[in-house]
């Protein structure tokens, strides 16, 4: 067995169809309906079943594929143990991280990783907390950037920083005198029960930050006006200073804005914990532990910064 013959059996099996197989593989569409048929002739048993709505696996098909999978896998980690004995001189990481978060923390990473290790080929990945974790369950990248409680509680990972959640407040808004001197956190706080009945912008459902509010609601039975729902970060956070009313707002993502104050709810503040996820072998390559320390120490960058931020 090739381990070409295994990727073009994973890619084929990843979408349903040989066109959109062939389009990512790089190859003829004749070529690979021809090695698929001949592929299925020398095993002597079919691995897919045609339909009009594309390729499914047979049972067989669905068993050649996990143990494709494995062997893919064990192959990238020998590969990636080869290259730690080339002293970081080849190799590779594949790093995933949300879209929300990549334009706050990418552009600070990377050129000092790419400096730092010239020859070590980066690949990003963008994908929500779910289809990270799906892809480290799946050896299909090497780390990827999470928030705990992660839904898989197998998968390893490394702390990188414990990140408090503030309320952007429209400069101006009634909130802002109603804040506290600053509590443990070095930031003015607010009382949670001052946000009920307050205009707010939020994250569309399914994600991380409009989970935390609405439990944040719920917990202390609060009944704000939700008026804008958006996945855009950006939107929300221009509506904010637009006067719109008030959002939610991770540290990390924290910039200078002349429009807006920031809070902690409560006086103690609500954090919640970042993890650098890992495949489930706990392997983790020198390259990728490398650009792990220089995300963790990026991160600590931004919240030094993000305390002289009012």
């Amino acid at each position: 067995m090739e381990f070409k013959d295994l990727l073009y059996i994973l890619t084929i099996a990843k979408y349903g169809k040989v066109s959109t197989a062939a389009s990512e593989l790089f190859i003829a569409q004749s070529s690979l309906s021809q090695f698929l048929k001949n592929y299925e002739n020398s095993l002597g048993f079919p691995l897919f079943i045609r339909t009009n709505r594309g390729l499914f696996l047979t049972e067989e098909g669905k068993l050649f594929v996990e143990s494709g999978k494995q062997i893919l896998a064990m192959r990238r980690d020998f590969f990636n143990k080869i290259s730690d004995l080339q002293n970081l001189k080849i190799g590779s990481v594949n790093f995933s991280i949300s879209p929300f978060r990549a334009p706050y923390l990418l552009p600070r990473v990377i050129p000092v990783f790419t400096k730092a290790y010239p020859d070590i080929r980066l690949t990003i990945h963008e994908g929500s907390m779910k289809e990270q974790e799906e892809m480290l369950a799946q050896c299909e990248i090497d780390m990827g950037f999470l928030t705990l409680p992660m839904d898989n509680e197998q998968l390893p990972y490394r702390p990188a920083t414990n990140e408090e959640i503030l309320l952007a407040v429209p400069a101006g808004h009634p909130l802002c005198a109603k804040a506290h001197e600053p509590g443990p956190t070095g930031r003015t706080w607010l009382a949670v029960e001052d946000l009920s009945g307050q205009n707010f912008l939020m994250y569309s459902i399914n994600h991380r930050l409009r989970s935390f509010a609405e439990t944040l609601f719920r917990d202390h039975q609060l009944n704000p006006r939700i008026i804008q729902s958006h996945n855009s970060f950006e939107t929300l956070i221009r509506l904010a200073e637009a006067g719109m009313g008030v959002t939610f707002l991770p540290e990390t993502y924290l910039e200078p804005r002349e429009g807006l104050r920031h809070f902690s709810l409560g006086r103690q503040g609500m954090s919640r914990q970042l993890v650098l996820g890992y495949v489930p072998s706990g392997y983790v390559s020198k390259a990728a532990a490398a650009f792990s320390d220089i995300v963790v120490e990026e991160l600590r960058r931004q919240k030094e910064a993000a305390r002289l931020i009012p």
